[in-house]
């Protein structure tokens, strides 16, 4: 009886750590639009799935268009609206859980001629960015403004709690954060939330427990 019962847990824990291991295995990305918000609403006040964002004016192409912008068809890349940074130089994006990637649409508009590249600032929990990425000015959208898309990936042994985006600006021969608003727009979000807790300690267990009926079946006289 004990010979078959543990021919029968060797057949189920397999198929049991092939459900965890697919659990556990590469998260998928979770992508965030904005045209499910009201246009010149606050994005900080909506529910965004796994991620909240600081204050940023939500707009849609054609209210962009009554404030002065040629945005209609060409500012957004999914849908019809996006973010504008007319409430805070500054747009922040913090996690509910950590990241290893995170990308982004950005569009830069042009003042008084000058384009201002783009800066995405990737932080693991402390005041310093551990990632970084800024935009060329030089590449040029179908909008007639600067487009790009950001990104930055987390090295081995690091995660991403939050993400800043910024313009730059000189400062003294280099560049720093602008304090201007309405510099950028942004759509189109993408992050990596790395796998539940919960998940891993299924896999573990179904390891360990694994590796303990190895054991039994060794010292079977």
């Amino acid at each position: 009886m004990a010979w078959a019962t543990w021919r029968c847990w060797t057949r189920a824990i397999p198929l049991c750590l092939g459900l965890a291991i697919a659990r556990v295995g590469p998260a998928a990305a979770l992508d965030v639009g904005f045209d499910d918000l009201p246009s010149l609403s606050d994005v900080a006040n909506a529910t965004l799935p796994g991620v909240s964002v600081s204050t940023a004016l939500v707009l849609s192409e054609t209210d962009a268009v009554a404030l002065g912008y040629p945005a209609l068809g060409t500012f957004a890349t999914s849908g019809t609206q996006g973010l504008l940074n007319t409430l805070a130089p500054a747009v922040t994006f913090t996690f509910t859980a950590p990241v290893t990637s995170f990308s982004i649409d950005i569009l830069s508009l042009a003042r008084d001629g000058v384009t201002l590249p783009i800066q995405l600032r990737a932080f693991g929990g402390g005041p310093n960015p551990i990632s970084s990425t800024t935009s060329d000015p030089s590449r040029i959208g179908d909008s007639g403004y600067h487009e790009q898309r950001l990104a930055v990936a987390a090295q081995p042994g690091t995660l991403f709690s939050s993400v800043d985006l910024v313009a730059l600006t000189g400062c003294g021969g280099s560049l720093c954060p602008s304090t201007e608003t309405s510099t950028f727009w942004l759509d189109s979000a993408s992050f990596t939330p790395v796998p539940e807790p919960g998940s891993m300690a299924l896999l573990g267990g179904g390891l360990a427990l694994l590796a303990g009926l190895g054991r039994g079946k060794g010292g079977r006289s």
